[in-house]
């Protein structure tokens, strides 16, 4: 076997280097951002589990809020799930979709929810149980901690640290149209340098 290095571009995986080609079968085995799979992903999203396209709304654009907002800068994909789906698929979608949380639809109390990576672990694998048997609305928090799209990343950043969270989600009018996590917050002081007035 002979390893060749190459490139996904979203759509298939370029070679980056000749590969022999002598009669001999050969594998091309590489591993970008965490695994072809995961690139695979993270090209292309399941639109069937995502909540709303931001092309659908627009008014949510980010120019349309300060730069030191929570708009400006949260994460405009959303994936959910009902709270009957089981925890085995909905991590199915996280991973697919290279996510580290899912929202969780409302039930009859009108709720949204949230599921984890770290709910995985602490209800699932912490607890020895079978994510095919457990359902996303029994280890969900819930309510989630929302806040809208004009706070500032200042009074989100206090937020997240009295909560001891890690992610909000940035409702209008009782929907959700984002997520921001402390990770977005972080990237962006770093890309972006920090001095609101």
């Amino acid at each position: 076997m002979h390893t060749v290095r190459g490139h996904y571009n979203g759509g298939m995986v370029e070679l980056l280097e000749d590969a022999p080609i002598d009669g001999r079968a050969y594998v091309l085995v590489t591993f970008l951002e965490g695994g072809l799979e995961m690139a695979a992903a993270r090209g292309k999203r399941m639109q069937r589990d995502v909540l709303r396209d931001p092309g659908e709304y627009a008014r949510h654009a980010r120019d349309e809020y300060e730069r030191f907002s929570v708009g400006a800068i949260m994460t405009h994909k959303i994936v959910t799930v009902p709270a009957s789906s089981s925890v085995a698929y909905a991590t199915h979608l996280m991973r697919q979709n290279g996510i580290t949380s899912i929202l969780v639809e409302p039930e009859e109390d009108g709720a949204w929810g949230i599921m984890t990576m770290r709910d995985v672990l602490k209800q699932i694998v912490g607890t020895n149980r079978s994510p095919e048997h457990v359902t996303v609305g029994a280890i969900a928090s819930r309510p989630v901690i929302a806040v809208p799209p004009d706070i500032s990343l200042r009074e989100c950043s206090k937020l997240l640290l009295d909560s001891n969270i890690r992610r909000v989600v940035i409702m209008h009018e009782d929907r959700p149209i984002g997520i921001l996590s402390d990770t977005d917050v972080f990237q962006f002081v770093e890309e972006r340098g920090w001095g609101p007035a």
